[in-house]
């Protein structure tokens, strides 16, 4: 995923901020799939600039700074079409808590049942809210619908993440090997 093509997709359906990207696209539209912090945007917008891809102009307010409003070009929207023809891949798995359990060995079973239960409640609190998003979602638009299955994709994901803790702290429970002395 490029967060190049996030952005050209946003800006596709109609000219915004890079305040507007961040608040109103990553942190609530896509914030179930994709996150992105206010430097990363910014600093795509400009490389969006450089390429062509994106023009922005600044507009003027009343007794508040300018605003910089981005806009995408015929460039920007054909670089879109193409990314957005190509198949879908499987995204590549890179999970930092992962690894956390991996080499989790010298915590005892209580120790990893707890941060799994952590880990577990955190998810439902997650899939709680895609699923309240997807519940208020009134499908009107061909784009509403398309949100509606990212949503369902998400909380498919977090559906299956809350199983497999559930399997883990089953194993726990049922004991895990001693934990190995360090020497």
């Amino acid at each position: 995923m490029s967060l190049e093509h996030a952005i050209l997709g946003f800006l596709d359906r109609g000219p915004m901020t890079g305040y507007d990207l961040k608040t109103r696209c990553f942190d609530r539209d896509a914030s179930h799939f994709w996150t992105a912090d206010q430097a990363q945007v910014y600093r795509t917008l400009d490389r969006l600039v450089t390429r062509r891809l994106v023009t922005s102009r600044l507009v003027p307010q009343r007794g508040k700074p300018d605003r910089r409003v981005y806009s995408v070009t015929d460039n920007g929207r054909s670089e879109l079409r193409a990314w957005v023809a190509q198949p879908l891949q499987p995204a590549p798995l890179r999970d930092g808590d992962l690894f956390r359990l991996y080499f989790g060995a010298t915590l005892d079973d209580a120790a990893l049942e707890t941060r799994l239960s952590e880990a577990r409640r955190g998810l439902q609190e997650r899939l709680d809210g895609v699923r309240a998003r997807s519940s208020a979602l009134r499908i009107t638009t061909r784009e509403k619908a398309l949100a509606r299955m990212t949503l369902d994709a998400a909380a498919a994901s977090l559906r299956a993440e809350i199983d497999w803790i559930d399997d883990c702290i089953e194993r726990v429970r049922e004991g895990l090997p001693a934990p190995e002395e360090v020497s």
